[in-house]
């Protein structure tokens, strides 16, 4: 697989999950259901594969441990059956699912459409895990406000 080729499977990836791509250095990102979707590819890395990284949801700095800890438990569930991993953005202190897909000449739109669908419905464990705790300081937030 080439650039030319992932910008076309990112396109039509786009189109049969009916989203507007945006193209930022040849990366490509979208929101399916208001879940922010990272679309990578290097050539100069593996010209197999392509990238895709699910954005579970911030953490506050005190939350870190725990939600780490519950992304590491899932870890050890999923392996096996999900072709990626849980992870931790210090960066950005936000929960991720990175997946990759190979066999990038066989790659269509409508394979990696269905298959970010697949992760999206299988990450709902691990964005309930992130959400719960925006959550939860959103509830503590607004009790302090209101008080």
């Amino acid at each position: 697989m080439n650039q030319i080729q992932f910008n076309g499977i990112c396109e039509a990836a786009a189109r049969a999950l009916r989203v507007d791509p945006s193209q930022h250095d040849g990366r490509y990102s979208f929101s399916v259901d208001e879940i922010e979707i990272l679309m990578d590819f290097d050539d100069a890395e593996d010209t197999n594969a392509l990238y895709f990284y699910i954005d579970l949801g911030d953490t506050s700095p005190h939350e870190r441990a725990e939600v780490c800890e519950q992304l590491l438990q899932l870890n050890l569930r999923a392996h096996g059956t999900l072709r990626g991993a849980y992870a931790f953005d210090a960066g950005s202190s936000r929960s991720i699912f990175c997946g990759e897909l190979r066999d990038g000449e066989a790659l269509d739109g409508e394979f990696v459409a269905e298959m970010i669908r697949f992760h999206i419905e299988e990450t709902r464990t691990a964005r309930d895990v992130a959400g719960l705790r925006a959550s939860e300081r959103d509830d503590v937030l607004l009790t302090t406000l209101l008080a």
